[in-house]
């Protein structure tokens, strides 16, 4: 699954030690506009950066590429970010590109 998104600002990593297990974590999030297809605003939110992107991401725009994943403590399923590719305004997003 993917979507347009503008990151607009990467929050700072927040690092603590995990009140549950007591192991160490960090943990970023972005606030991102969805995009239609148009480039219009969609709606606005928060995205949580993978652990795998974070130092990576920037602000712009990208197709995000998504899985689906249960949450490790609800266990309710969600949209968890997997990639993110470039995307230049007013073209319809590509495949995702092989890795």
């Amino acid at each position: 699954m993917q979507s347009i998104i503008r990151i607009l600002k990467l929050n700072e990593v927040r690092k603590g030690i995990s009140q549950k297990n007591g192991k160490p974590y960090e943990m970023q999030d972005a606030e991102c506009l969805l995009l239609k297809d148009t480039g219009e605003v969609d709606s606005v939110g928060v995205l949580q950066i993978p652990k795998s992107l974070m130092g990576k991401v920037t602000e712009g725009d990208f197709i995000g590429h998504f899985a689906l994943q249960p949450d490790m403590q609800t266990r309710k399923i969600g949209a968890v970010l997997t990639g993110l590719q470039p995307y230049a305004a007013g073209k319809p997003p590509a495949s995702r590109p092989a890795a």
